[in-house]
């Protein structure tokens, strides 16, 4: 089930985000309108317009990070274009950070997860249903494919930095339903974890079941770099524009 609401608290004349700068929030800061305490955190573009339907940005989080990492990554995507929400892996603790692990249930955790949050930011902002990208940096990646591989009505793109598509549980068993899903694929030749042969490989896959893939390959060993984010956010503003088109 689709369980992506907008709710009318998205126009409300009370907004925190009226100071004019990007703002990172915790759900805590909104207990009272979603009655929730999962933990997550939300970025709010500069000058946010109320009456405006902002595209949103589903962030996870890279290997031994946390969702505090939508902090430094999303100002350096747009200041202004896109609201984001970043949920926290389910695996892992404060100390050795949190890992987004392919098993049955964590996965099961993930998908709850990542909905809640889609939710809870429709309802205290004003965001498009149409204009939903999810993803995320190496394990972050990997799962952004997993679940928008499981869920393609939900997403208009997804986004992968660095992280492999998964290779358990039949990630491309409703290829037919999510191959018009655009894809963002950004990948490190010096990759330690994501070798170029495991990324032909993949890339083969896609192109065979017939997904329409932006491939961009970066000579680092890291591709969260602000280089990256700028050619990302190129991408999702052309493939918002080509669904306007």
């Amino acid at each position: 089930m689709n369980r992506i609401k907008i709710s009318p608290l998205a126009m409300a004349s009370e907004s925190p985000e009226k100071s004019g700068s990007p703002t990172a929030l915790s759900l805590a800061q909104f207990d009272k309108l979603t009655n929730r305490s999962d933990e997550f955190s939300l970025f709010v573009p500069m000058h946010y317009e109320k009456n405006y339907a902002y595209p949103l940005i589903v962030w996870l989080h890279s290997d031994g990070a946390q969702s505090s990492e939508i902090h430094r990554v999303i100002p350096q995507v747009s200041m202004r274009n896109f609201v984001a929400v970043a949920p926290r892996s389910p695996v892992g603790n404060f100390e050795a950070g949190y890992f987004w692990e392919q098993e049955s249930d964590t996965i099961d955790l993930a998908h709850d997860s990542i909905l809640d949050a889609i939710d809870s930011t429709s309802m205290r902002f004003n965001i498009s249903s149409q204009r939903i990208f999810i993803g995320g940096a190496g394990s972050g990646g990997t799962m952004a494919f997993r679940v928008a591989l499981e869920r393609p009505e939900i997403f208009s793109g997804v986004i992968s930095i660095n992280g492999p598509i998964p290779d358990n549980q039949k990630p491309l068993g409703q290829w037919s339903e999510c191959r018009q899903l655009p894809v963002f694929w950004a990948h490190s030749r010096h990759s330690e974890s994501f070798a170029q042969d495991q990324l032909c490989r993949q890339l083969r896959l896609l192109h065979i079941a017939g997904f329409s893939v932006t491939l961009r390959q970066y000579p680092t060993e890291c591709c969260l770099n602000p280089k990256t984010l700028s050619d990302m956010n190129k991408w999702i503003m052309e493939t918002i524009d080509s669904t306007i088109a």
